[in-house]
């Protein structure tokens, strides 16, 4: 298949994929008459809200609680590529809650040249989709647990640092459950697996990223305060079990996010990131920092339902 012809498929698998998430959110906001089972929360305490404001890892895969028929469109510039690269990635992706008990997402990254050092061009460089089911269980104090996939292929023949050649399939099990609900403290902990496919790209693996199919746990907890929202995760992934390699890289990453609006209940909102990084793994230990920018936009979320 020409790289024309994947490029069109591939747009119109993500055409299909958002219009069946519009079109869900469409007949949920044309039902508003039927009463919406809604998650308990403790305290006024909003874990929809919190768990969508914390790093993307975590907000994606997560339960979410959100109420049915809650649609946001986000962007996410990488304004460090303007030091770091030669272009500016900008991923563009919504999420919708299809069903009381179903999430869809689809995201895509394009790139393009800013013009401060040399031409690397422009295009679309990555497709990712995912959907997960998700279920509150008041055992967990009103926490809940969410089991999905992500699928994230390469488009065209991006810059070679922007894509390491494969695609992966990515299975997971997720839980999240409020520790102390006084103190806004939520624990979580998700097992998953990463599968991977070559594709015609050459193999391009950064620094600690295991080469082939692998199993991750994690765990962590997360806690909201009035101005920000801090996270701390551990996580361990391993080829041991999936495949002939053996291989570990152990992680701890500590982040901030400070979300910010320009009133009470608008929405629109700016999340900004600041993490840190302390890995081992096959390359050696790696320490480090790194900053993100995401701007949200919530079309529609059912406020009088968390009343």
């Amino acid at each position: 298949m020409s790289p024309l012809r994947f490029l069109c498929s591939t747009f119109r698998l993500l055409a299909v994929a958002l219009a069946g998430s519009v079109a869900s959110w469409s007949v949920a906001h044309a039902a508003e008459s039927t009463p919406v089972k809604t998650t308990p929360t403790s305290s006024r305490w909003d874990l929809a809200e919190f768990i969508d404001e914390l790093p993307e890892l975590l907000a994606d895969r997560l339960p979410s609680f959100d109420r049915n028929g809650s649609l946001r469109l986000y962007v996410r510039p990488h304004f460090g590529d303007f030091i770091h690269r030669d272009y500016v990635r900008v991923p563009v992706g919504a999420r919708a809650k299809v069903s009381e008990n179903i999430e869809s997402s689809a995201e895509l990254q394009g790139y393009f040249t800013h013009g401060l050092s040399d031409a690397a061009g422009y295009g679309l460089s990555t497709l990712r989709l995912g959907t997960k089911c998700e279920h509150v269980l008041p055992s967990l104090n009103d926490g809940g647990i969410s089991v999905g996939f992500n699928y994230e292929t390469p488009l065209s023949r991006p810059p070679s640092d922007l894509s390491d050649g494969h695609r992966h399939l990515q299975p997971y099990l997720a839980a999240a459950r409020p520790i102390v609900p006084a103190w806004r403290l939520l624990g979580y902990t998700s097992l998953g697996a990463d599968l991977l496919d070559r594709t015609a790209l050459p193999a391009h693996f950064g620094r600690n990223q295991l080469h082939t199919n692998s199993l991750t746990f994690s765990a962590g907890a997360a806690r909201e305060w009035p101005r920000f929202r801090a996270s701390l995760t551990a996580s361990v992934a391993t080829s041991s079990l999936m495949s002939d390699e053996s291989a570990n890289v152990y992680a701890l990453r500590p982040e901030i996010v400070v979300p910010w609006k320009t009133k009470p209940g608008a929405r629109a909102q700016i999340l900004f990131t600041l993490g840190g990084r302390a890995i081992r793994g096959p390359d050696g230990t790696e320490l480090g920092l790194s900053s993100s920018v995401r701007i949200d936009f919530l079309l529609r979320r059912d406020r009088s339902a968390a009343k």
